[in-house]
């Protein structure tokens, strides 16, 4: 596993990856960052790991610092639907601040091999507390990012034919978590995930990509896809 994190000859965490700049930690002084970062405990998650599980006690405060990863629920008939995207720089595992004993709403799950920086929740209490700008960062992050996704996928969900609504979810997971290349911008998402974030069928999606393919807008690739014209997408769907 290719770690990109920064850590003291004792094996403590002394800094982020270099170019790394979280939402949550904006704001702090060097003294201050420092302190928060020494606390918090480095681990390692394998491709496919279920970090979080649905309904589990709030224990644990996540920052993902490598890899990727995505929110899930499991509904009472058995069916995964995906939520949000992680990349790295976004925290998960939200409940684990609040004051009152909370569990996780959402499951969380890496896609490739990642690394995340951890707060057991009595130490993110503690830290929180002393340094009000952490509180004031997560809010902000619910606010911006969390429910501004929420309120587009209800309105493309809302207002989308099956073609629109996959449009949209390919253009906000561009956005999200592509990667920019020099063909386009490059998406590591199967069919199955589209299909499930989409609320459409995979044959529907296979259909969606093979019309956009023709007309030059996408191009399949192994474990992903190229969208080399995302701007055009939702005028195409």
């Amino acid at each position: 596993m290719n770690c990109v994190c920064k850590f003291s000859p004792g094996n403590q965490n002394v800094g982020l990856p270099d170019g790394l700049r979280p939402r949550f930690l904006a704001g702090l002084s060097k003294a201050k960052l420092d302190s928060v970062l020494s606390v918090a405990k480095h681990r390692q998650f394998r491709a496919s790991s279920v970090i979080i599980n649905q309904e589990d006690p709030a224990e644990r405060f996540f920052l993902l610092t490598s890899g990727q990863g995505r929110h899930f629920v499991i509904t009472s008939d058995g069916r995964k639907i995906l939520l949000h995207w992680l990349t790295p720089g976004q925290i998960f595992g939200g409940a684990a601040i609040l004051s009152t004993p909370f569990h996780y709403l959402a499951s969380t799950e890496v896609l490739v091999d990642s690394c995340a920086l951890v707060w057991e929740r009595q130490t993110l209490r503690e830290i929180t507390s002393s340094c009000p700008a952490l509180l004031e960062n997560a809010l902000s992050i619910a606010v911006i990012e969390n429910i501004a996704w929420d309120i587009a996928a209800h309105v493309s969900l809302s207002a989308d034919d099956a073609r629109g609504r996959v449009a949209h979810l390919l253009v906000s997971l561009a956005s999200a978590i592509g990667e920019a290349t020099h063909d386009g911008v490059d998406l590591r998402v199967l069919n199955e995930d589209l299909a499930e974030g989409a609320n459409v069928t995979p044959f529907t999606v296979s259909r969606c990509l093979r019309d956009w393919e023709h007309a030059g807008l996408v191009a399949k690739r192994r474990g992903g896809i190229l969208l080399r014209r995302p701007e055009l997408l939702l005028a195409a769907g």
